[in-house]
């Protein structure tokens, strides 16, 4: 019964994984507004702060560029894990 059930969930073509990956892809998208964000934030510390403001911009950028290399690769690394995890009986 339990495998039935991990076999349930294995399956690319149920609605439980196709919503998962529709709800993945909508995130992504608003990710990608966030790290915009971010990066005009950074811009915004560095143009107009001062001394201090080429070390504040420093970690908005890593910030939004390591989020979004993260948000992006997500369905990739989840693919990855599926790919690499194995039941036994």
């Amino acid at each position: 019964m339990l495998l039935d059930m991990l076999m349930l969930f294995n399956v690319e073509n149920s609605d439980l994984y196709q919503s998962g990956e529709g709800l993945l892809r909508w995130i992504q998208g608003f990710g990608v507004l966030v790290a915009a964000a971010g990066f005009i934030v950074g811009a915004y510390f560095l143009m107009a702060g001062g001394a201090r403001g080429r070390m504040s911009c420093i970690g908005w950028f890593l910030g939004a560029a390591i989020g979004l290399m993260i948000l992006l690769g997500a369905y990739d690394i989840v693919d990855a894990l599926t790919d690499n995890a194995q039941f036994s009986n």
